[in-house]
Parts: C-alpha cells; structure tokens; sequence
C-alpha cells in the first residue's frame, strides 16, 4: 500500500508541475501581448477595411419586400435627401435628429444588399465635412451606424411605428449614402 501511495503522489505532482509549467507560459505570453501594443490605427484599419453587413436584422415588413419595392422606396428616401441640400447648409445641421428608423431600414437592406447603384458618384450632394474624411473614418463611421441600427431596431414594430422612431442625424444618413456612393 506504501508503493501505491508513493506513486500517486509522485503523479500529483507531475500533474501539478504540468499545470504550472502550462499557467506560466500563459502568463509571459499575455506580458508579452501587453508590451507591445498595436496601435489602435492599426487596430481599427485591419478590422475595417470592409463593412460588416451580415448581421443587419431588417423589420419583418421589410424582409418580405421584393427588390423592386425596397429599392424605389430607398430612391425615395435619396430624394428626400437630395431636396433637403445638406451639402450647402451649415455643419450645425448635420447635427439635427430628422430621420426615422424606416428610412434608415431601407438604407440599411440595401446596404445589405449591396445594392446602392442608384446613389450617384457626386460629391456635390454631400456637406464639406463628410467629403474631407478619409477612407478609413468613412468606414469606421458607417460600421458605428450600423452598430446603433442593430443596437435600436426593434423588428416586431411596424412601419407606422418605425417611422415615428425619429433618432438619426442628419450626418448618419449623408454618411450612409456617402458610402453608398463610393463603394
């Protein structure tokens, strides 16, 4: 019984040496992972450097339309834009909260889609402040967009509803559409 015991501590503490060999390596590792920081540019140009779209939930309503549909409302909804000349007022009303959720919605599908050929490719529609950001803060801004879409969206409510959701700026939806434009 002597012999057994001896050879189940000796396992132990094999075991035990083991797990703290293994516990040390992880340890120098995250050190080493702390002393030489990427910096955040870096960071956020390798994580953006495309859009994340997948995970746009659209309202139900929406999801069911054919593309036809959504892409006229969508043209609808540039129009409205184009009408309201944000590249000739003042960047104060960038800051204006005017647009509801279903605009945005429809943005978003087609977005989603991939689908935003009916934006054209001039700079004139687009305030001063948008087109003096760079490539990389135009994606970062459009990802932060449709973070906060998938953060409020709820898709359960109807369009009625949606449409009195008034919570995006007039910079979200030029940003939205900016992107559209160039990509």
């Amino acid at each position: 019984m002597s012999t057994f015991l001896v050879a189940a501590i000796i396992v132990i503490l094999i075991i035990a040496i083991s797990l703290l060999v293994i516990l040390l390596k992880l340890n120098s590792q995250s050190k080493n992972t702390k002393k030489s920081p990427k910096k955040k540019s870096d960071v956020n140009t390798v994580i953006l450097t495309k859009l994340i779209v997948d995970n746009i939930t659209l309202p139900k309503k929406m999801s069911q339309m054919d593309y036809f549909s959504l892409s006229q409302a969508a043209k609808q909804v540039f129009e409205s834009f184009k009408a309201l000349d944000y590249a000739n007022n003042p960047s104060s009303k960038l800051d204006k909260v005017e647009w509801h959720t279903w605009q945005v919605s429809l943005l978003m599908a087609m977005l989603k889609a991939n689908k935003g050929f009916f934006i054209p490719n001039n700079d004139s529609l687009f305030h001063k402040v948008i087109l003096t950001s760079n490539r990389d803060s135009i994606i970062q801004s459009t990802q932060k967009i449709i973070n906060k879409y998938n953060n409020n969206i709820n898709v359960y409510k109807s369009r009625d509803e949606l449409s009195r959701d008034i919570i995006w700026s007039s910079k979200e939806v030029s940003m939205l559409f900016y992107y559209m434009s160039k990509n």
